[in-house]
């Protein structure tokens, strides 16, 4: 049986208020078309389908147009919620999409009320056990809710690793065994400011050995780098499908193509997603950062100006030859660390901040005598205010 596995999508997140739907579009294409070339039996979804609880329309629709094609390929899929999705948007589609053959669980169920879902392809049987994301308040008793940490840390890993082996139960050497879950195993890698901090906390953790060997695979989502972690049986994060943030530089995107037979560990297969923009911090003067325009031309930029002091419309100017700077900041000697925008003029007086001001409007300097009537009215301003 072959499958795809993929998760973390985070549809409608966009980067430093920059919108990056029409690169999420290209993702699902391109894993549309990884599915149809690599003839898949199922596609295993692990979590975080949208970035936000209340997923925008734009993002809605590319999702549902998604799920159209992989239905109007006769391509069946197993969805389940992460710490992203809202569990009552989710469940409320779920009686269309058990018509095409889509499979959603946005919270845990017992095996018999479907939590384990199974399935037949090329003359096998596949028994797949899903575990969405689980909110440690939900698994807290109120009255436990003041206590120590580590107490609390150790009732989370009591009741999931429960929910664990009370899932995979059922697997046996007969049958293809799947374990798709989202959550935080404590091996695992992060990466740095991409997922939220309060879901990777220890109180969060779960070990790799609360993973049964009899699992032919286990396909998890929640962490953004694609990872595979040294457990009973193979297990992998598929990691998110394009560079979400910059704490994810450097990492080359994927889904997993898995090959599993009955009572043998599976096979797998990164296909690499190429169509993501890559994310890179960059620093230097203004004249060393224009002359590397052409070699940075495309990428999404964290920009870092070195300057000998502060200067009025420096993010407007490495916007003229960079455009796809999201971020600006202003490094200067005396301070030794990095400012914003917003730092810089927050040194400027009121003068100052008012001739900036002008000049971002009218695209020009403000004549002498408009900043000297300014500052009689500043004047007047602040000792009325005394």
């Amino acid at each position: 049986m072959r499958f795809l596995h993929t998760g973390d999508w985070h549809i409608g997140k966009g980067l430093h208020g920059r919108s990056r739907l029409d690169e999420q579009e290209k993702v699902v294409r391109e894993v549309l078309d990884i599915a149809g070339r690599e003839r898949i039996d199922c596609l295993l979804f692990a979590g975080d389908l949208y970035d936000s609880l209340a997923p925008p329309p734009d993002a809605e629709r590319l999702v549902y147009h998604f799920l159209g094609e992989l239905a109007g390929r006769r391509i069946p899929a197993v969805f389940i919620g992460g710490n992203h999705d809202h569990p009552q948007r989710l469940a409320a589609v779920r009686p269309v999409l058990d018509q095409l053959r889509i499979t959603v669980r946005p919270q845990v169920l017992k095996p018999e009320k479907g939590g384990v879902v199974e399935m037949e392809a090329a003359g096998h049987r596949a028994r797949i056990a899903l575990l969405p994301w689980v909110w440690a308040a939900k698994l807290t008793p109120a009255e436990d809710a003041l206590g120590p940490q580590d107490k609390l840390a150790e009732h989370y890993l009591t009741r999931v690793t429960g929910m664990i082996e009370q899932l995979t139960a059922g697997f046996t050497p007969d049958a293809v065994n799947i374990l798709l879950g989202h959550l935080y195993v404590a091996q695992a890698e992060l990466s740095p400011g991409a997922e939220r901090a309060v879901c990777t906390t220890h109180g969060y953790a779960i070990p790799a050995q609360a993973f049964p060997g009899s699992a032919s695979y286990v396909a998890l989502g929640h962490l953004h780098r694609p990872q595979e972690i040294a457990a009973p049986g193979p297990l992998f994060y598929c990691g998110s499908p394009l560079q979400l943030d910059f704490g994810e530089q450097g990492q080359s995107k994927r889904v997993v193509i898995i090959d599993a037979l009955p009572g043998v560990k599976a096979k797998t297969e990164s296909i690499p997603i190429t169509c993501g923009r890559v994310l890179s911090d960059v620093s230097g003067t203004l004249a060393e950062l224009e002359k590397r325009a052409d070699e940075l031309r495309g990428e999404l930029l964290r920009v870092t100006v070195k300057l000998p002091k502060p200067q009025l419309g420096v993010a407007d100017k490495v916007r003229e030859f960079l455009p796809d700077a999201v971020r600006v900041t202003v490094e200067l000697p005396q301070a030794g660390t990095a400012q914003t925008e917003t730092d810089v003029r927050e040194q400027l007086n009121p003068r100052a901040l008012f001739a900036r001001y002008y000049h971002d409007a009218n695209n020009g300097e403000a004549p002498e005598p408009l900043l000297n009537a300014f500052d009689e009215l500043y004047e007047e301003a602040t000792r009325a205010s005394r």
